[in-house]
């Protein structure tokens, strides 16, 4: 299933963060390196001057912990100098160390895991759930979704909360998806059954496609589940006013 996941994020892939310079053929050991710099050291450095040679390597090893990424993610296998992905990163790092200049001061920086949090493309879950539905179908949605908990749940990567699955079905209603929305919301439902919140949503994404009469019986279910849930008991007076 991750393969479906890989084939997704590759297709809509953006901006990606990673490492910004070309690594020599082998390392020179850590003890000539101490008080060197890195564009003595090594080769194509353009965007990490001054950065002591000894702390290169283990601000690489950052990047790659930061996308869930390896080396050849940026570096080419046969040592190009400059790739796409290269670039990239190099714009990257040039925007990251502009922000924590003009913004922050001391210890508080913002860095490549700010973002990206484990993942090479930062995306929202709900939004990349929703892209996957619209494109592709909602059981290619789904299976994106359950690839994704299984490899990431409990991890900051992505939030697998009840709203992230509500606010993508809700999306998709916008954009007229309403057979996507509806399954997506199935789906959540199987993970948060007794959710008033959900059948709210549900009610709301009825009301969007016109049908009256399959709303109020979802905003009746999210009272029943909750029946302090406000916004669901005013649009239930509201729908059933004579």
């Amino acid at each position: 299933m991750y393969r479906i996941i890989a084939k997704t994020l590759l297709i809509s892939a953006v901006c990606m963060l990673a490492i910004a310079f070309a690594v020599p053929g082998a390392f020179a050991q850590n003890a000539g390196l101490a008080g060197g710099s890195s564009e003595a050291v090594y080769k194509d450095i353009k965007v990490m001057q001054g950065t002591a040679a000894d702390q290169l390597i283990p601000t690489m090893q950052f990047f790659e912990a930061s996308l869930g990424v390896t080396c050849n993610h940026c570096h080419a296998a046969d040592r190009v100098a400059n790739t796409p992905m290269k670039e990239t990163a190099r714009q990257m790092i040039s925007m990251v160390k502009a922000i924590n200049k003009d913004n922050f001061k001391g210890a508080k920086t913002v860095t490549c895991n700010t973002c990206h949090r484990g993942v090479s493309r930062p995306m929202a879950l709900e939004q990349l759930i929703q892209e996957t539905a619209q494109t592709q179908g909602a059981d290619s949605a789904a299976r994106a979704y359950r690839a994704l908990r299984e490899r990431y749940y409990g991890r900051a990567a992505y939030d697998f909360g009840e709203p992230t699955l509500d606010i993508a079905a809700f999306r998709l209603a916008r954009a007229g998806k309403f057979a996507e929305a509806f399954a997506i919301l199935g789906l959540n439902e199987t993970q948060f059954p007794a959710s008033s919140n959900l059948a709210t949503f549900r009610a709301n994404i009825s009301l969007m496609k016109g049908d009256t009469a399959a709303a109020i019986a979802a905003f009746r279910e999210a009272v029943r589940r909750d029946s302090t849930n406000g916004e669901a008991q005013g649009r239930l007076r509201q729908l059933t006013r004579p």
